[in-house]
């Protein structure tokens, strides 16, 4: 019984904290540039780059986009 109360805890400490145990600017400041660098991936590189074929990126900002943001 106790290791289920163990596991419990465990389990509402992390929901409730994460592993990082951040605090809500540092959430913040994280959720702000993910998403900065998910726009910029999709309006540079699947709109401008792979739909319009109007841009030509360097293979490294491509592959960076392709695999990285993929």
């Amino acid at each position: 019984m106790n290791e289920m109360l163990a596991v419990r805890d465990a389990l509402v400490e992390w929901m409730s904290n994460g592993w990082l145990h951040a605090a809500w600017w540092q959430v913040l400041l994280f959720t702000l540039l993910t998403t900065h660098i998910t726009i910029a991936a999709v309006t540079i590189f699947l709109h401008r780059s792979q739909a319009h074929r109007a841009l030509d990126l360097h293979p490294v900002a491509g592959h960076f986009f392709r695999f990285g943001c993929g």
